[in-house]
């Protein structure tokens, strides 16, 4: 058993980093060291609605993670090229300057896309700033979602 939990300390930690750190997926690490602990410790001590509402956030939280740069994208006035641009830039840049160059290059992408598209240089930064904000609103909630997660299981671990 204390190996287990070791692993799940283990998971639930790289949850963390994970959600910093694009490639590791933050979130579902947190979640497979909260049901280690749920399988190990029982319902008794992890809650079975706890475990339910660890898994609605993760759920709501990989749907965002996809959706809301398009969303804030859209918001700022982006067009398909300057969508595409950011998802191009954000794939190359996290090679360059991980994790920074995930923003960095999905802004440059977007831009570019956006410039490409006929667009001003001041729409297009509007553009790619929307991508930027959106996808930093979503990197804070996976590391508020991996931080509780850790707390959690930290907190329920001795018992």
């Amino acid at each position: 058993m204390g190996i287990i939990l070791f692993i799940g300390a283990v998971l639930v930690i790289f949850g963390i980093i994970g959600s910093v750190f694009p490639g590791i997926p933050g979130p579902v690490l947190s979640y497979a060291g909260i049901v280690i602990l749920f399988l190990v410790k029982g319902p008794e001590i992890a809650s079975i609605w706890h475990l339910t509402a660890f898994g609605i956030l993760l759920i709501f939280l990989l749907l965002a993670d996809y959706l809301a740069p398009i969303l804030g994208a859209r918001l700022a006035g982006s067009g398909k090229k300057g969508i595409y641009g950011a998802i191009i830039g954000a794939l190359i840049g996290i090679f360059f300057i991980p994790p920074l160059g995930i923003f960095l290059g999905a802004l440059i992408g977007a831009v570019i896309g956006e410039y490409y598209s006929g667009k001003r240089l001041v729409e297009s930064l509007k553009a790619g700033l929307g991508i930027i904000l959106t996808s930093v609103v979503i990197m804070a909630a996976q590391i508020i979602y991996a931080l509780a997660a850790a707390i959690y299981y930290f907190w329920k671990l001795p018992h």
